[in-house]
């Protein structure tokens, strides 16, 4: 099993109280038509998720960005995906928190994990569940989000449709204690 499944329940999110050191500043961005992909940012694959967006292939309207900046430098970015084909678990009102990364220099402040809360804090709804698909090799993504009280829902792989990683899904192949 090549990769892990988290998953959080929006009834079980508590109000964290993780802060970002001085000097760190953070932003939600979500795509409009004119704004594609936020400022200083390369157009790929930001600018694929804004078409589908736009094209409605995601099956929420709530895909968007996390954004960290210390002065005016971006050190941090969590992506909000709504499911799509790729990942046939996730329910309809389901959030995914993805595509994360930090700017090697900024490492070990607890970033990633205020982000998680604020996306979980802003995004919560009644029924919804929140999504982390993790390489089982990752081992700082595993414990920050295992600190963040997320589940262990599975284990799977990815897929290939066609022949192709990119039209491909990710498979839960054994249920975890995360799984409804």
């Amino acid at each position: 099993m090549e990769y892990l499944f988290y998953r959080k329940e929006s009834k079980d999110i508590t109000r964290a109280g993780t802060t970002l050191e001085k000097g760190y500043t953070f932003r939600f961005w979500h795509p409009s038509v004119s704004s594609i992909v936020p400022s200083g940012m390369p157009l790929m694959p930001f600018a694929v998720w804004w078409m589908m967006h736009y094209l409605r292939v995601f099956r929420n309207r709530d895909y968007g960005l996390f954004l960290v900046y210390y002065g005016q430098e971006l050190v941090h970015r969590s992506g909000i995906f709504p499911g799509y084909f790729r990942f046939p678990f996730m329910s309809p009102d389901d959030l995914q928190i993805g595509d994360t990364w930090t700017h090697p220099g900024h490492v070990r402040r607890g970033i990633a994990s205020f982000a998680i809360q604020q996306i979980l804090s802003s995004k919560e709804r009644p029924g919804r569940s929140f999504w982390y698909v993790v390489r089982r090799g990752n081992l700082s993504s595993i414990r920050v989000i295992e600190k963040a009280g997320f589940v262990k829902a599975g284990e799977g792989m990815r897929i290939k449709r066609f022949g192709l990683r990119l039209l491909g899904s990710f498979r839960i192949t054994e249920t975890g204690q995360g799984m409804p």
